[in-house]
């Protein structure tokens, strides 16, 4: 009896042990993870399914026909964005690093010295996106699509991915990893800041991914000429 009474002593005084770890473990899953939206780290990234362009595939380039998606380029991960109601405000946004910026121009330069014809430029309104075209296209057109989720911006990007350009061009599309990963089936970060995916527009919703070039691969095929 003695030794019954002690085992429920025992099971009682581990009861608000047992209420502290279960409130723990609640607490652990209800905090959102801060590591969430840091910086992606080289030794962790995801390598690309995608082989890099070749000279074959910058010969059709340009020729037109093809869509350039641009996930911005690399940007200030001090910075946070805040909620958006108002993309004017840079200041509220995680902007593009003085690499990010070096590595834009450097794509655009060597995108005209390859002599791929870009025609029209869309971008994410978001200011990292918007730097990105300026820098190395000249110019862009912002649309919201680029940047929102939802049903009516994914048909809206869908489209753009499968409607074949302007004749002897090749669209450019630069936008954020979120908004793409599940059309094109990428893991995160499998696109890294200022890489593009070339795809082949194919009509009524379809296209194929061929290549993702990052911005050092721009500069390797103009070396290679």
């Amino acid at each position: 009896m003695k030794r019954f009474a002690a085992s429920i002593a025992a099971l009682l005084l581990g009861i608000p042990a047992l209420a502290t770890a279960q409130a723990r473990c609640v607490e652990a899953v209800a905090r959102p993870d801060s590591s969430a939206h840091s910086a992606p780290s080289e030794s962790t990234r995801v390598v690309s399914r995608y082989h890099a362009p070749d000279s074959t595939l910058v010969t059709n380039l340009k020729r037109g026909g093809y869509i350039l998606v641009f996930r911005h380029g690399k940007t200030d991960w001090a910075q946070r964005d805040a909620e958006m109601v108002n993309f004017a405000d840079r200041a509220a946004q995680r902007n593009l690093s003085d690499q990010g910026r070096h590595e834009a121009t450097e794509t655009g330069k060597a995108l005209v010295a390859l002599h791929i014809p870009v025609g029209k430029v869309l971008s994410s309104p978001m200011w990292r996106c918007r730097d990105t075209a300026t820098l190395a296209f000249g110019h862009a057109d912002t649309t919201i699509d680029l940047f929102q989720k939802g049903a009516a911006s994914r048909e809206s990007r869908l489209r753009m991915l499968s409607t074949p350009p302007s004749k002897g061009t090749n669209t450019v599309l630069i936008t954020h990893q979120d908004v793409l990963l599940p059309i094109m089936k990428l893991n995160r970060d499998e696109l890294g800041e200022g890489d593009a995916l070339i795809v082949k527009p194919l009509g009524k919703g379809s296209f194929e991914v061929l290549a993702q070039a990052t911005p050092a691969d721009w500069i390797r095929l103009l070396s290679s000429r």
